[in-house]
């Protein structure tokens, strides 16, 4: 979103971005004027990087890990192709983070926190949130959202310590102009004011040559960190390419709607707990709309989910557990049963075995957690099951329709009706089940918990 600002408001320099991780292509981290750099200049740029560190490894030494190694290559690119402006995306945490090398930033942001690489960052949201902190700077001003008072609290403590000014972004409903944002989801409106600040503070600086930093002061934060809530950052009049850009803004993979025949995935990487909060409530209320303007007898839905790594399954699937899906399929997040080595979706550093393991623990917390709904339901409507309101949380129906497949391109193959889908991988599913998705007028699908799951099934259905 800070990307699209920069673009469309007359700025003429290269913009540049790094984010991670890639959906389907490793090129996609590397971005410049909102364009992914070309898989030729990728290669190019990868060899040109990888060999002279190579070169240079004393004995003992190895090459840089993937994510270090893409970072100092996408400053390279950087140099090379002249950019005036970079946006990094911090990849895990903030604090050891490798893209925190910048000493004098134009401007830092944080985002809404969330417990993720709890193995490196913390297990609490102000352990994380100190993590977090590490990217303030001297004097350079930072942004924030609202946050937890224990966040704050944190980032307050940091900003002070290391003389940052720390404001917090306004509310989107306190600028002037009404938007209407291209990116669905009602998260996304304070994503906007924190994209908003941060591209208005670069741009003070790159058109009018404004300096941008602030001398910390104790006005904004005192020592003893009290002012909770935090100073607000000040509204600035939005112009037309601003709006523009707010209104015309997309990312894929993140709250995005596909429809594909009588299919409409509904598509978002949500892989933390308050992520997944959002990810839910918008697909309830999007899912729900587009019902009723399909005015079909028959819509099916059907969730499609994965995790992995640290995350835990239960906190995802959570949230989840009240919408009422026909039914639940759950997969690696591997396009085919064997990887493919030139594919830049494929893992290899993760076990076969222990990916379907994960999907077996995540289909049975699943029907764990539909049967206790169904037994508290179920008590609370006095043996009333009618009221229960889901086939799938009925008992006897649980376990049936929550379907379990070796690879993305099966669980498609499935929804999809595919003739070509192998019976030998869903030899356990019925012929009842089949029919139902064949049979069905439309079927919705929300595909969440990993955003490698959703780069998969953007990979076969986005073409």
């Amino acid at each position: 979103m800070v990307l699209r600002l920069y673009i469309t408001v007359g700025y003429e320099g290269k913009i540049s971005v790094i984010d991670s991780p890639h959906l389907i292509s490793a090129n996609e981290r590397i971005r410049i004027n909102g364009k992914p750099i070309s898989k030729d200049a990728f290669a190019k740029y990868f060899w040109e990087v990888y060999r002279p560190v190579q070169l240079s490894l004393k004995d003992g030494e190895s090459m840089p890990p993937y994510f270090l190694f893409l970072t100092v290559m996408a400053f390279y690119v950087f140099v090379k192709e002249q950019v005036e402006a970079a946006v990094l995306e911090v990849g895990v945490g903030g604090l050891w983070d490798c893209t925190n090398i910048v000493r004098k930033p134009v401007a830092v942001g944080i985002s809404t926190l969330g417990i993720d690489h709890v193995s490196i960052l913390g297990t609490t949201i102000p352990e994380i949130a100190e993590q977090k902190a590490g990217i303030f700077k001297p004097n350079v001003p930072a942004f924030t959202v609202p946050q937890p008072e224990g966040a704050m609290r944190v980032l307050c403590k940091k900003a002070h310590a290391v003389k940052c000014p720390l404001l917090l972004s306004p509310p989107l409903e306190a600028y002037e102009k009404t938007i209407c944002l291209g990116m669905q989801g009602a998260v996304q409106n304070i994503n906007a004011s924190l994209a908003l600040q941060l591209t208005n503070t670069w741009l003070k600086q790159a058109k009018c040559h404004e300096d941008v930093y602030m001398t910390y002061s104790d006005d904004i934060m005192n020592d003893e960190c009290s002012h909770i809530p935090l100073q607000m950052a000040q509204t600035f009049n939005i112009n037309t390419e601003t709006q523009d850009a707010l209104e015309n803004c997309v990312w894929p993979g993140r709250f995005q709607t596909l429809e594909r025949g009588k299919i409409t995935f509904y598509l978002d990487g949500a892989h933390t707990l308050q992520s997944i909060r959002h990810c839910a409530r918008w697909f309830e209320d999007l899912s729900q709309m587009h019902k009723i303007n399909l005015q079909k007898q028959s819509v099916l839905r059907i969730l499609y989910f994965n995790c992995t790594g640290e995350r835990k399954a239960e906190s995802l699937l959570d949230p989840l557990a009240d919408i009422c899906f026909d039914l639940v399929i759950f997969s690696p997040n591997r396009i085919n049963v064997m990887k493919d080595a030139s594919s830049d979706l494929s893992n290899f550093m993760v076990d076969p075995e222990k990916e379907i393991q994960q999907c077996v623990i995540n289909k049975e917390i699943w029907c764990h957690l539909m049967r206790s709904l169904y037994e508290n339901e179920l008590s609370i409507s006095s043996g009333n099951a009618s009221s229960i309101g889901s086939e799938l949380r009925t008992k006897a129906t649980v376990n049936d329709n929550a379907l379990q497949f070796p690879s993305i391109s099966n669980a498609l193959d499935f929804i999809f009706s595919s003739e070509s889908l192998n019976k030998a991988h869903s030899s356990d599913i019925s012929s009842a089940l089949y029919d139902l998705v064949k049979n069905a007028d439309h079927i919705q699908v929300l595909v969440t918990g990993s955003l490698h799951l959703v780069g998969g099934v953007l990979s076969l259905i986005d073409t």
